[in-house]
């Protein structure tokens, strides 16, 4: 999308991508605004250390947002910071070029905003604001912080200010929404409305809550400062348990990964029910937002636990407010270290999925051919002049395909030997985010096979590869 940009920055989406192996438009699966790729645009072609160096600003945005946040809900700004911009899922979000970590520091330094001009000051608000809704044209999530942002003054009694803060928090993405008509005849939003809205069975929205609930006690905030008020916490953790056995049970899932799963719901139930008060204006406004989140997850097509990111910020300010010093520090030690840990795997798996790449192309130096894989493997490949197969097609007699194993590759028909498969090991001794025999995904609630298997967890313990390279040579019926 940012090359894309760079060409024709009034029309992002308008290319061809191959998304879960089908050549389809861009506009019609992509599901992120084009905010990410106008900050992009600028350094596509870039090397990526310099892509990386470009997005900092957003992450010293992030961190001021979320310590004005926990100076004034929770009295207590480095606390918020680290478990906020620390937490496991934002230090994934900092080393990503994705919309995740603009779209966290849109919400926490517009939110601070908001709240730091105070009941009174109208004229003072309304920039906060605008930047809040700006969120929205990096994730469609940021469009949930639109009622927040009105529920403020609405609580002190302001309700014209209330509808007006709320109108001023609309204006980033209605003006998209004229964009996309101007652009594409089509407003986007309303066009990932209905390609997310295809998993709503009992079924579903129950694995979508149990996925949700596990991947935020997790790697989003860790049961610590929930034993603040122990009652509620084990309460929480007994009824997240619940919910994660009848979710493994109706689902089938067995082994290491419905241990996890269980045993992450139960840290989610503990960390939202330890949270939970309402004691002041600022109480209702946090347990607000943090359900307008929780409705807002369960709509989607699938969990992941990047998608908490926008919706974190009251859960660890919650928890602040009456936590001890000690309780803080060592949720602050314990959250730093296991997103650090977390992050050296996903580099990891990010260089096995380029090393990767490199071994296919060496594979056949002379003639690029057909993959099947996505996530980096794909962008590799296609950079190498590589063309990804459509899914269920046929290889051609002698023709060479590229598949991953993991990386959710497209089904193939018709006659092909393998000529070489190669395991990616795992040489990271820590915890996994990506892990068949762990049964664990941060990225999604299920993890690529025949059929998927599905996950609850968003890390866990596995000594199963990273993925597999398999080399195909298409033959003759």
């Amino acid at each position: 999308m940012a090359r894309q940009a760079a060409i024709d920055p009034w029309r992002p989406h308008d290319f061809v991508i191959n998304w879960q192996g089908s050549a389809e438009p861009a506009f019609e699966v992509l599901s992120n605004p084009p905010g990410i790729a106008w900050w992009l645009a600028a350094v596509s072609d870039a090397p990526v250390w310099v892509q990386h160096l470009w997005m900092l600003p957003w992450l010293w945005l992030a961190i001021w947002g979320a310590g004005q946040l926990g100076k004034m809900a929770a009295d207590h700004s480095a606390g918020a910071a680290i478990l906020i911009v620390g937490s496991p899922v934002a230090i994934l979000a900092t080393h990503a070029l994705t919309p995740d970590l603009p779209l966290l520091a849109c919400v926490l330094a517009g939110m601070a905003g908001v709240l730091r001009s105070g009941p009174d000051a109208h004229s003072r608000r309304w920039p906060w604001a605008l930047l809040v809704g700006t969120a929205a044209l990096f994730r469609y999530s940021g469009a949930a912080l639109i009622p927040v942002v009105a529920l403020w003054p609405w609580l002190h009694g302001e309700r014209r200010a209330a509808a007006m803060l709320g109108l001023v928090a609309a204006i980033p993405l209605t003006l998209l929404a004229l964009h996309d008509i101007h652009a594409y005849g089509q407003i986007h939003l309303l066009a990932m409305t209905g390609f997310q809205s295809v998993a709503n069975t009992g079924v579903d929205v129950l694995h979508k809550a149990a996925a949700s609930l596990a991947m935020l006690g997790g790697a989003v905030v860790l049961p610590i400062l929930c034993w603040r008020q122990p009652a509620k916490a084990v309460l929480g953790a007994m009824l997240g348990a619940g919910l994660g056995c009848t979710t493994v049970a109706v689902l089938g899932m067995t082994g290491t990964g419905a241990f996890a799963g269980v045993l992450f719901s139960a840290c989610g139930g503990s960390v939202i029910a330890g949270a939970l008060a309402r004691r002041d204006p600022t109480d209702v406004l946090l347990v607000s937002w943090l359900m307008i989140g929780v409705a807002f997850l369960l709509f989607l097509r699938f969990s992941a636990t990047r998608y908490w990111l926008p919706f974190m910020a009251p859960v660890v300010l919650l928890s602040l407010r009456a936590a001890s010093d000690r309780l803080v520090g060592l949720a602050g030690v314990v959250t730093m270290l296991l997103g650090l840990s977390l992050a050296t795997d996903d580099l990891e798996l990010a260089h096995a999925h380029e090393d990767a790449s490199k071994m296919a192309i060496d594979s056949s130096p002379d003639l690029p051919a057909q993959f099947a894989g996505h996530w980096g493997f794909q962008f590799h490949m296609e950079q190498a002049g590589w063309v990804p197969v459509e899914d269920d097609a046929t290889i051609a007699d002698g023709a060479i395909l590229a598949a991953m194993k993991n990386a959710w590759p497209q089904s193939i028909r018709g006659c092909r030997e393998a000529i070489s498969i190669t395991d990616i090991p795992d040489s990271w001794p820590g915890p996994r985010i990506h892990t068949l025999h762990g049964g664990a995904n941060v990225h999604g609630h299920s993890i690529a096979g025949e059929p998927p298997s599905p996950t609850l967890a968003p890390w866990s313990l596995g000594s199963d590869p990273l993925d597999q390279l398999v080399i195909y040579r298409g033959c003759a019926d």
